[in-house]
């Protein structure tokens, strides 16, 4: 069974009704997740709530039914249904409450933003167990996309579900 870490910026971009800008980012990330339940990939999450907790913040799983939020919502209620999503412990680390032992030490991920590191902290860790990668989803974080040759040689595997949206807000950001 494949697995995946969902960005919570996926989710957020697939709950979007009001931006026109980035309709068909939308449309791609709700249809990705919709892949996820009908390709039966587990979803892979941290033991400690980080990535849930973060969905919760970003999401209403309890009122408001977009395509996030009902994916949010099948995670809370399938918690222990590993066909479903997978509980990964990883460990954070003692120099302070954002790093973790799983986190790559590499020179070329010291900026990486430390609010996201759990998403690759959590692949990490999943490889480490199963001997199997977890694909590592992202919509619009036009930062990933700048360490993406990095996060790809510290064998990560990650897919930009809108990767043209993404690379052009990337080449904007930095065309200054």
């Amino acid at each position: 069974m494949d697995a995946v870490i969902v960005d919570t910026n996926v989710i957020v971009i697939a709950n979007d009704t009001d931006d026109d800008d980035r309709r068909d980012c939308r449309d791609l990330c709700q249809d990705r997740l919709q892949q996820i339940w009908d390709q039966r990939e587990t979803v892979i999450l941290d033991n400690g709530w980080r990535i849930l907790g973060e969905y919760e913040d970003n999401t209403n799983p309890n009122s408001r039914k977009g395509i996030g939020d009902l994916f949010v919502k099948r995670l809370l209620q399938n918690l222990g249904n590993p066909n479903i999503c997978t509980m990964m412990p990883i460990t954070p680390s003692v120099r302070n409450g954002a790093d973790f032992e799983e986190f790559p030490s590499d020179d070329a991920l010291s900026g990486f933003d430390p609010d996201d590191r759990k998403f690759i902290a959590v692949a990490v860790a999943y490889e480490n167990v199963h001997q199997q990668k977890a694909i590592l989803l992202q919509a619009v974080d036009s930062q990933w996309y700048g360490f993406r040759e990095a996060l790809v040689e510290n064998g990560l595997e990650i897919e930009f579900v809108c990767e043209t949206y993404i690379r052009d807000l990337y080449e904007r950001r930095n065309a200054s």
